[in-house]
């Protein structure tokens, strides 16, 4: 079983990954143009994109939750 510690990085890895994920986006990649129905398939690439949005802020808000969302560097001055 995985620790708390572990829990935090790997969500914060998932989310790094969907970040990267939206900023990559554009009309030749799923969730980067309109819907899609044609020949018996469809795509709803507005919902997949929007499922990226609501993983994402329930990521943060499980990180928040955790005290992980923050990450904080100090410097020694002097």
């Amino acid at each position: 079983m995985a620790t708390n510690a572990e829990n935090i990085a790997n969500l914060k890895t998932r989310r790094d990954n969907i970040y990267a994920e939206l900023a990559a986006l554009d009309s030749t990649k799923s969730g980067g143009t309109i819907n899609e129905s044609g020949g018996g398939a469809s795509f709803d690439h507005v919902g997949y994109k929007d499922g990226l949005y609501r993983e994402l802020k329930e990521i943060n808000s499980l990180l928040a939750s955790a005290g992980g969302v923050a990450e904080v560097t100090s410097e020694a001055i002097g």
